[in-house]
């Protein structure tokens, strides 16, 4: 995204805090180890990636912007990180164990929404779960906020379309909830192949 080319020296510089870690936490340490798992949205890395990694899991992350992937590189020079959009997701199917996508999904338009988690379901294999964060009411035409003087735009899907979307790109919706700062986390789970 451009608008985190923009920010990314300031960016690196204040994400510090522990938001997303708990769901991160939980979710990585519900797979096995050594689990694949697809770092939507990955930024620098900290804290998610970093979250992920220290539960012994192989880390593939995926970021659109080449300036918070120079952050992501010095903080993690030996770890696969791939520029591209969720939306096109460059990864063959069934690849992944999960994918985590905290602080994206609203950025990307309501079609371009969609179009991520069709992604997501095609590369994760049978059974597993993707972690996300949104809003929880429909807002089409996207909130306008402002992160170090530049401006964002924000769109969501409420609870209840977020569920028949999944549920058309073949995930259940397992749980929803909000962290303190009003981060609304939604777990789905992708099918088991059908016997």
């Amino acid at each position: 995204m451009r608008e985190y080319d923009l920010i990314a020296e300031w960016y690196a510089s204040v994400r510090t805090d522990t938001t997303g870690v708990p769901e991160a936490t939980a979710l990585a340490s519900s797979l096995p180890r050594g689990s694949r798992v697809l770092d939507i949205g990955c930024g620098n890395g900290i804290p998610l990636t970093k979250t992920l990694l220290s539960e012994e899991h192989r880390v593939v992350s995926l970021d659109s912007s080449g300036a918070m992937l120079r952050h992501f590189r010095l903080n993690y020079p030996a770890m696969p990180v791939v520029q591209a959009i969720v939306q096109s997701c460059p990864f063959i199917d069934n690849i992944f164990d999960a994918a985590v996508a905290w602080g994206i999904m609203f950025h990307l338009n309501p079609e371009d929404q969609i179009r991520a988690i069709a992604n997501v379901s095609r590369v994760l294999k049978p059974g597993a779960p993707f972690l996300f964060t949104s809003g929880d009411e429909d807002c089409f035409h996207g909130k306008v906020s402002t992160m170090n003087g530049v401006e964002f735009r924000h769109f969501s899907y409420s609870t209840d379309t977020y569920g028949r979307v999944l549920r058309d790109h073949g995930f259940t919706l397992a749980n929803v909830h909000a962290d303190s700062g009003n981060n609304t986390y939604y777990l789905a789970k992708k099918a088991d192949s059908p016997s």
